[in-house]
């Protein structure tokens, strides 16, 4: 079949997530507009909170209102938990393949932030939200096309064979495109847009000149790493067109930096507790 992305099911913000979209990505984000629309939005306040108690923002005492939270976060961090909540409303409550996809995407963002603090501390949180929607794609398809999508990933786990070659052969699109989709919607950078919707199928990158080569080394690694990670469990295969080493290598980053990241990410992920 060949899938019409303008025709698929996708996750939409609530009224009080979309007001308070609106309020982050405009000129000058009012903190009490915000504020009044995250407590009007149950499902949303209680994200936020989870988000800002998740193991890499805890603090030595838990966040227990919506405030406090704000002021922990920041504005890309909100951002990043009214995302996370609504693809959680996307999700049927008995959809274990989606809790699965939803987890790799957390663990991802996770990966991501860690890795970010180490080679590009600046943009850590911008790449915390980019591991975070990477592959809602994914997440699209599965809940648009539960019993087709339950055999690509079947296949993929058990022939080992790069899910989004399964996806195009299925659908005659990947779950790239319909990322780049929804982050738009989501108004991610322009920058990020792009870089997903072209992730699995493009050069492969041989050395950091720009910040998009910069993201894409930093995405890619953090899918190698937590392929190597027991505590990440098995991860679907997806293309990844540069090998660990050369990813180290373009990010001058060493082996001793990355241990000390799997370390990290083993040390907050012990107990599986997630942002979401």
């Amino acid at each position: 079949m060949n899938v019409n992305i303008n025709q698929l099911e996708l996750p939409k913000a609530s009224a009080y997530a979309a007001e308070a979209l609106g309020i982050i990505t405009g000129p000058e984000p009012d903190s009490k507009k915000l504020e009044r629309a995250i407590m009007c939005d149950p499902i949303l306040a209680s994200t936020l909170l989870r988000y800002a108690n998740s193991p890499l923002n805890r603090r030595y005492h838990e966040i227990t209102n919506v405030p406090a939270a704000l002021r922990l976060l920041g504005l890309k961090s909100v951002h990043s938990a009214i995302v996370t909540a609504t693809m959680h409303s996307l999700l049927p409550d008995d959809s274990a393949l989606g809790k699965q996809i939803l987890e790799h995407m957390v663990d991802t963002s996770m990966m991501c932030k860690l890795i970010a603090r180490h080679c590009c501390r600046t943009a850590a949180d911008d790449l915390e939200f980019l591991g975070l929607i990477h592959d809602v794609g994914m997440l699209v398809l599965a809940s648009n096309f539960a019993a087709p999508y339950r055999r690509i990933v079947k296949t993929a786990m058990e022939e080992a064979i790069e899910v989004d070659r399964l996806e195009y052969a299925e659908f005659g699109l990947s779950h790239d495109s319909v990322s780049a989709h929804v982050a738009h919607d989501f108004r991610l950078p322009a920058l990020h847009v792009e870089l997903l919707r072209s992730f699995h199928q493009r050069e492969p990158i041989t050395e950091v000149n720009d910040d998009r080569a910069r993201d894409i080394c930093v995405l890619a690694l953090a899918h190698r790493l937590l392929n190597e990670s027991v505590e990440a469990g098995p991860c679907l295969p997806e293309t990844i067109l540069e090998t660990g080493d050369q990813l180290k290598h373009a990010l001058s980053m060493s082996d001793q930096t990355i241990d000390g990241i799997v370390d990290e990410y083993s040390a907050l992920t012990a107990g599986k507790t997630d942002a979401g």
